[in-house]
């Protein structure tokens, strides 16, 4: 199967990193979408409406209410997996993703979407140190989307009071949805790492030299990214408003 006939749903969880947030739907818009058949992108807000007054981008706009960080996280990913499996269109792959993340090679990504298809792999992510997979970006099958979600984070950590002490400690969130997909799966083959961050340490933690930022220092971000993603981008940054002032004022 070509890239041209391969549809995507795109679901970005957002809190208060509203201008990386529509950073990265000027690089889905500009970059990802002729790639593909399709690019819907579902947008999880639980921020402050006058943070984010109205849609930029996004196709579909969902407003939730505040809650703490981690089961707010899990609240907009169940809720992104809902709105896209109930929306009655035919994906072939959901992309979820944190609002901050920047992947912003789009024949990379058409690679890794192909290769899944081609090998038949029903996830794409990274190993978070060695040992959890990443939830900030991750390509996930609707098949397997629909056994993962919803992850019931509150109730594990309403069962097991240690994980209340030690949530804020380790990547409890990761370590849970881990959990739940190795279950599902019972095959680790069928997890496909991704080239240049098969496994994030502290030093690539943020960043991978010409395809990924996450970082949350802007300055940081702009002082990685900007040295190579005019050559990736060219004149396409021109219609990217708000990368463009991301990157540039």
């Amino acid at each position: 199967m070509q890239a041209k006939n391969i549809n995507i749903a795109s679901i970005i969880i957002t809190y208060n990193r509203i201008a990386e947030a529509k950073a990265q739907m000027d690089i889905i818009r500009e970059l990802w979408q002729p790639m593909f058949g399709a690019v819907d992108i579902y947008h999880e807000f639980n921020g402050r409406k006058n943070w984010y007054p109205k849609k930029y981008r996004e196709d579909i706009l969902h407003r939730h209410k505040q809650m703490a960080h981690f089961i707010g996280a899990n609240h907009l990913l169940n809720q992104g997996f809902k709105h896209v499996l109930e929306s009655g269109k035919k994906y072939d792959y959901i992309i979820a993703a944190s609002a901050d993340v920047w992947f912003y090679d789009p024949n990379k990504l058409k690679k890794i979407i192909l290769t899944c298809r081609k090998k038949r792999y029903q996830l794409a992510t990274s190993f978070w140190g060695m040992v959890i997979l990443a939830t900030e970006f991750f390509i996930i099958t609707p098949d397997l989307a629909k056994k993962v979600f919803p992850l019931r984070f509150n109730q594990i950590i309403s069962r097991y009071k240690l994980l209340t002490l030690a949530r804020s400690k380790i990547a409890i969130f990761e370590a849970i949805f881990t959990l739940y997909l190795l279950r599902i799966l019972k095959n680790p083959n069928k997890i496909y790492l991704i080239p240049g961050r098969r496994t994030v340490w502290p030093t690539n933690r943020f960043w991978s030299p010409n395809f990924y930022a996450s970082h949350h220092d802007r300055y940081k971000r702009k002082k990685d990214v900007l040295p190579k993603i005019r050559s990736i981008l060219g004149n396409k940054i021109e219609k990217m408003p708000s990368l463009h002032q991301f990157l540039f004022d």
